[in-house]
């Protein structure tokens, strides 16, 4: 009798070990999202590809490929994504009309529009644009304050310029074509108008406004607040693939064109108009808060409380 209760015990106290054993394995994947075949996201992809992720012990599950920062926010407001990769403009105006609640827990790019004329066209500054039609991506975008800063700087009104909205993509032809004079967009975009001989730089973004926020990573607020271990894990890796992508401009390159389809000289001259950061900075945020403001787009009673609630800076802290 006293061997039949030792052996039982000796079971039990296995099959305890098994159990807590498999629960231990158990663990909550990040459904993560981000933005199709986008340059300035490449980050992910790196992190992804170099096994980042897995070494961090997260697992990452793509729970969507968006093709524009207001799509992938819907989905965060329907409860489908924990984490992804979006352009601050989205992020922003979902978090503060409250469409969505999410967290910026560290910066992704800075930089990388640029202000293109067409091909032909004599330009030597904005002036030279008086009268004449620029495309923007949209209103209220990072690239609708670009322009409006651009315009006050050369002391220019703006309806001294017909401003129209096109896709990026349409924006190409619109250049190529002659029904456009100009347009401001992200890269790879100026590029690809200016190797395909449709227009020329005239002013990158870097010299309208240095270190402008572009892309953010975010985080769910709720699931950061159940799974904070995990985003920091995230952003850890993706804090080492922003650094490799810094010291190895070639390699990355090339994981760059892989990543976005996009041409390899394209994604080389894209990428030097690209600062790569994981660093915030919410001076810079507060500047784009400001014109949504003044625009009409945000109405906020306390904005320093907003932007103390939007970016949670202690996951970049723990990601040593």
């Amino acid at each position: 009798m006293m061997r039949a209760r030792v052996l039982s015990a000796f079971l039990f106290i296995a099959l305890l070990a098994l159990f807590s054993g498999c629960a231990k394995k158990v663990e909550v994947p990040v459904r993560i999202g981000y933005l199709k075949n986008d340059l300035h996201q490449l980050p992910y992809y790196i992190a992804r590809e170099k096994g980042y992720f897995d070494s961090e012990g997260v697992r990452v599950q793509e729970a969507g490929v968006f093709n524009t920062g207001p799509e992938e926010m819907s989905a965060f407001s329907a409860g489908e994504l924990d984490m992804g990769y979006v352009g601050c403009a989205p992020a922003i105006t979902f978090v503060a009309q409250d469409m969505a609640s999410v967290k910026i827990v560290a910066q992704v790019n800075k930089e990388g529009s640029a202000l293109v004329v067409r091909s032909g066209l004599e330009a030597d500054d904005l002036s030279a644009l008086k009268g004449r039609t620029i495309a923007i991506p949209g209103a209220s975008t990072v690239q609708d304050f670009l322009i409006s800063i651009a315009l006050k700087r050369a002391k220019m009104k703006p309806e001294d310029v017909r401003i129209i909205t096109l896709k990026p993509q349409e924006m190409l032809r619109a250049l190529s074509s002659g029904q456009i004079d100009a347009f401001i967009a992200w890269e790879p975009y100026p590029s690809m108008a200016v190797l395909g001989k449709a227009g020329r730089i005239l002013l990158s973004s870097r010299q309208i406004w240095r270190s402008h926020p572009c892309c953010v990573l975010v985080a769910d607020s709720e699931f950061a607040r159940k799974h904070g271990d995990l985003v920091l894990k995230v952003v850890k890796a993706h804090k080492r693939a922003t650094k490799f992508i810094n010291e190895n401009f070639a390699e990355a390159s090339d994981m760059a064109h892989l990543f976005t389809g996009q041409e390899n000289d394209v994604v080389k001259l894209a990428m030097k108009n690209i600062e790569f950061s994981y660093t915030p900075s919410e001076r810079e945020i507060e500047k784009y808060v400001d014109f949504l403001g003044e625009t009409g787009v945000l109405r906020l009673d306390n904005k320093k409380r907003f932007l103390k609630d939007l970016i949670d800076a202690k996951f970049l802290k723990g990601a040593h």
